[in-house]
């Protein structure tokens, strides 16, 4: 089954060298998207499954100069994909609703600073 795992960086650089160091992993490109723009990002964070709180974290992260990268990875990939966006500084969204940035009463789903979600084959990643 592939997964989705989104995470949350504090600027398109920090984005693009984490993105940059999953395809030096043997990560396509194809599977992974930095959004930089908070146009249509929520609609796109909710049908990927993610919580409302957390959808509202990333869109506020984006909004203070933030990037969210998401990448499409098989199941048996998911944890070297988020620790290599840990090594590369993904900021831990927990800590980011917690801080006040976002409210929100749902439980995350997954680790501390990535969220990982079933991936919908029917929907596209690109904006």
């Amino acid at each position: 089954m592939t997964k989705t795992v989104t995470s949350l960086f504090h600027s398109g650089q920090h984005a693009a060298t984490a993105a940059s160091r999953l395809e030096q992993a043997g990560i396509p490109k194809d599977g992974i998207d930095i959004w930089s723009s908070s146009i249509n990002l929520g609609p796109m964070l909710a049908d990927a499954g993610v919580s409302w709180s957390d959808t509202e974290a990333y869109m506020e992260g984006v909004l203070n100069g933030g990037s969210v990268v998401i990448v499409s990875c098989p199941d048996d990939e998911v944890d070297r994909v988020v620790h290599i966006l840990d090594d590369e500084g993904m900021l831990d969204l927990d800590e980011q609703r917690a801080s006040g940035i976002s409210e929100g009463s749902e439980e995350p789903t997954g680790h501390g600073r990535a969220r990982i979600q079933p991936l919908d084959q029917n929907r596209p990643m690109q904006e």
